[in-house]
């Protein structure tokens, strides 16, 4: 038996720290000015973020250490030990407090305000991923309280810079302070708990809750092109721009044709939800899978997703070419967002991309993280889906692979499995995957109330001792 820490919980001061990490506005990059924090300077906005943890973890007498590995650019890593011999290796509670840019033009509520406004809490973070920040901070608070005896070490990890890879977070925590996710005997963490799976998503009537245990790889992109630069009113063919739109539009129609391939777990997925016969038509009859997925699911983002689990996608985000408008630029760049499934060998994927573009434009790689896989049979991931259907008997809960990159890949360098578990209970309409890095983020409280104990049983089932 564990200890139930669930009355230790406080709904209410979980919501307002997730208000209050909002207010900071912890952009990455932190250089790109107040352009990109809606006026504010984000300059040391994620070593604030990581202060204001330390001091509530503080506050309980819970030490925890602000690190910099770049000035300005602050993570917070915290521990509670097991009482007395630990019989097993810690668990991480991992977070990311860095977010990416908004153009605050386009929202309709201040980005940074943290306001609450019918149940709903609005701004920049409150879905990536401040949500899970708060809740961890708030399970570490009731592991403190409740005096619950601890079988294995529990560690808090709040990190800057995921959203460009972790070198300054994550990633260079692994490499210049790996004890940090170790115990006292050296052993490495069981496992980590992160951010994007456990939330509900509606499929037809049926209500699924997602359990990730895998993402896919990336390999972020430049595409180069030069030329002759000369006087814009007298065009010649070896210009840089026509080379870039020519190679970035070859790109795009490769993609159109990209085969699909179904690995395991995403398999095990589709058949959870309901979509076994898009699994079974996706590598022999790809048109018939798509409208298979098409006609069973009606959000189009949440299509959108299932599909890029089905394919390696190469998408082009950012195109750079010219300074003035008659001027024949001699040089172009476009960033390319390329998102490889396991199994897929980046390199010979970028060398196909070369052949794609032609001799006129070359591709090199500029990040480089390989796609990770977790035992789905875990024992954690064995309490994720016990507790979301003890706490949600309707629903059910499937193992998923994420699209996206995660600190997960970092904690990987060093064999600790890292499990996507954010658990929120959301309606049918709330808008939840569309906002991820988009206008208006936002999560309801009623999301919080269900995720906030869900989260604690499991920490404290793997954790404390009876």
């Amino acid at each position: 038996m564990s200890a139930d820490i669930r009355p230790s919980l406080d709904l209410d001061a979980c919501v307002e720290h997730l208000r209050g990490l909002i207010r900071i506005p912890s952009v990455n990059p932190p250089g790109g000015g107040p352009d990109v924090a809606a006026g504010r300077d984000p300059r040391g906005g994620e070593t604030a973020a990581a202060r204001y943890c330390a001091e509530v973890l503080s506050g309980d007498g819970i030490e925890a250490e602000v690190i910099e590995l770049t000035e300005g650019r602050g993570s917070v890593v915290a521990r509670l030990r097991a009482n007395g011999p630990a019989t097993d290796p810690p668990l991480i509670l991992l977070s990311h407090i860095d977010v990416v840019p908004v153009d605050a033009e386009s929202w309709t509520r201040d980005p940074f305000g943290g306001e609450l406004v019918d149940g709903m809490v609005w701004g920049r973070g409150a879905v990536d991923m401040k949500n899970m920040v708060a809740m961890e901070l708030g399970v570490m608070l009731a592991l403190k309280r409740s005096g619950a005896e601890l079988r294995r070490d529990v560690i808090f990890a709040a990190v800057a810079d995921e959203e460009a890879g972790g070198e300054h977070g994550a990633r260079g925590l692994v490499e210049q302070r790996p004890e940090l996710f170790h115990d006292a005997d050296g052993r490495p963490a069981a496992a980590a708990v992160n951010e994007v799976g456990g939330y509900s998503m509606t499929i037809g009537d049926h209500r699924f809750y997602t359990v990730q245990v895998a993402e896919k790889g990336i390999a972020w992109t430049r595409v180069r092109t030069t030329g002759t630069p000369g006087h814009g009113s007298m065009p010649h063919p070896d210009n840089a721009a026509i080379k870039l739109a020519n190679a970035v539009a070859a790109i795009a129609a490769d993609q159109a044709t990209r085969p699909m391939r179904i690995i395991p777990v995403v398999a095990d997925f589709l058949s959870g939800i309901g979509l076994a016969d898009v699994a079974e038509l996706a590598e022999r009859d790809p048109e018939a899978a798509s409208a298979a997925l098409e006609a069973a699911v009606d959000d189009p983002v949440l299509r959108r997703s299932i599909d890029a689990m089905l394919r390696d996608t190469v998408t082009p985000n950012v195109v750079h070419a010219g300074k003035k408008v008659n001027v024949i630029p001699g040089a172009g760049e476009a960033e390319i967002d390329v998102r490889t499934l396991p199994g897929t060998d980046q390199a010979a994927l970028l060398a196909h991309l070369q052949g794609v573009v032609g001799n006129d434009a070359t591709v090199e790689s500029v990040v480089s993280l390989p796609a990770v896989e977790w035992p789905a049979d875990a024992e954690i991931v064995d309490l994720m889906h016990q507790a979301l259907r003890a706490a949600d008997p309707e629903g059910t809960s499937v193992p998923m692979m994420i699209t996206p990159g995660t600190d997960a890949k970092a904690l990987a360098q060093i064999g600790i499995p890292c499990y996507g578990f954010a658990p929120l209970r959301l309606d049918p309409d709330v808008p939840f995957l569309s906002v991820f890095h988009g206008h208006d983020e936002r999560i309801p409280v009623s999301a919080l109330a269900f995720g906030l104990p869900v989260l604690a049983d499991v920490v404290a089932r793997y954790a404390t001792r009876g």
